[in-house]
This record gives structure tokens, sequence and C-alpha cells, in this order.
């Protein structure tokens, strides 16, 4: 494995598991001298552009066997066969989370960004997002910043305008800010955003679950006043009139003190 300027983090790596055979080896290009280490690998301590143009000019005129691109092209074309299946499963009677990424990717235009962070959808955009443009897609693997979403497609719009910017949210991440729509009002600036609403903060409950914490906290419910539990009714939240809300305040005018 060669990583150029990667932290090797949690998201990449499925929690250190993705790269188990004994046999894996790394060799890491990094300006950071503890990333460069990471996964046990040979450091390679450069700038990701000037390390990748020597590496380059040390390997001109190298080229792996035939076979081993022949290999290669084979998994590419098997793994583009099982993402148009995940682009069409046809789920009923609501679509899933692959099928509203492929919706997404097929109406965006090359040039278009893809913004994401947090929750499950990282890892599905991971595996099946097309990308088409060095600049196209923008996921945020570090830390899993939720909340990150809008405020960060907010400054990708503002970087450059000419790009239209595809939003990618769960419902738990926009909830953490989307207050930042507000922001893009104010400024005039225009962003497409994907909101996929499974009531909670299912990622992250399923993790709980699996460490044994019966995912509390975690679903959009009330308090139960006989058990003083979070497992009471589902809360009626509308997420699309929150997202409204500013718009549709534009043109009604000064505020007055008593709003």
């Amino acid at each position: 494995m060669f990583g150029v300027g990667t932290r090797w983090s949690d998201f990449t790596t499925a929690s250190r598991t993705i790269f188990a055979d004994p046999d894996v080896r790394f060799v890491n290009l990094n300006v950071a001298p503890l990333d460069s280490f990471k996964q046990g690998g040979v450091p390679l301590l450069a700038d990701a552009r000037a390390g990748l143009q020597a590496l380059a000019d040390a390997l001109e005129g190298w080229s792996v066997e035939d076979a081993y691109h022949s290999r290669a092209r084979a998994l590419a074309i098997e793994w583009d066969q099982i993402v148009e299946r995940a682009f069409t499963l046809g789920h009923a009677p609501l679509p899933a989370q692959s099928e509203v990424i492929g919706v997404v990717n097929r109406v965006s235009e090359p040039r278009d960004v893809v913004v994401c962070a947090a929750g499950s959808m990282p890892g599905d955009l991971h595996k099946l997002w097309r990308t088409r443009d060095p600049k196209g897609y923008h996921v945020e693997y570090g830390y899993s910043c939720i909340g990150y979403e809008i405020a960060g497609g907010l400054g990708i719009k503002m970087a450059d305008p000419e790009r239209e910017v595809f939003v990618m949210v769960g419902d738990g991440s926009y909830l953490m800010m989307a207050q930042e729509i507000v922001t893009a009002v104010q400024e005039g600036i225009k962003l497409n955003i994907v909101l996929v609403q499974n009531h909670g903060f299912a990622s992250i409950g399923a993790l709980s679950e699996s460490l044994g914490s019966q995912r509390y906290g975690t679903a959009y419910r009330a308090r139960n006043p006989l058990t003083g539990r979070l497992d009471g009714d589902l809360l009626p939240v509308d997420l699309a009139a929150t997202a409204a809300g500013p718009r549709a305040r534009q043109s009604d005018g000064p505020d007055t003190a008593t709003e």
C-alpha cells in the first residue's frame, strides 16, 4: 500500500482491520513524521508533490507485469458492476442510501463537488462515488466531524463559485449545525443539500449497541413519563421545514421586537 498524505485514520483503515493480511506492506509519503510511520510503514518524509515527482523520476521506465495490469482492470470492471447494482437496488417503499448517492452522482456534473463528513455515508461514498474531477470529492475522514457538512459546503462554494456543491448529510449531522443555511441565505450562496433521514444517529447507535450501550439517546424519541427513558413516541421533526424556514422568512420584512 502506497499512502500519499494520508493519516491512515479510523475511517480509511476500518479501525485498522482492513489491511489485516500479514503480507501487506506500507510505504507512506507524508510531510508529517508521525503519519509517515503509521501501519509500520516505510517513511518517505517529503511534500506530496515533490515526493511523487522524485519517485516518478526514480521509477522511470519501470512497470508492473502485464498480468498485474490485467488483474487490476478485471477487478475495476467487477467493482463498477457492484456499484451499479448498489445504485439501482429498487429498494421499497423508500430508496436505500446507495440509491440516493447514485442519483446525486448521475445528476451532478463532472466538476461539481460532493461534501460529506459523518455517519455511515462517508463509508458508502468512499466505495460508491464515481469521482470525475480531482476536486470533485470532499469527504472529511480524520475525526468524523459531525455537523461539518453544510458549513464545509459553504466554504467550498465560496472558494469556487463556478462549481455546484452537493452537501450529502444525515439527519443527525444536519441537526448539529443546520443553522449555516442561514449564513448561505444571508450571503446569497446556493447549496444543494441532500438530507438522508433515518430518524436518529444510526451509525453511532449501531456502534454503541455493539459495545453494550443499547443505542442510548441515538433515536429521536420523546422521554417516556412512565419509564423516564428516551423510548417514547418518535419526535415529529420536519427537517424539510427547518431547511425552508430561512428562505421563507427572507421576504417577510424586518422582525419586530416581539418575535
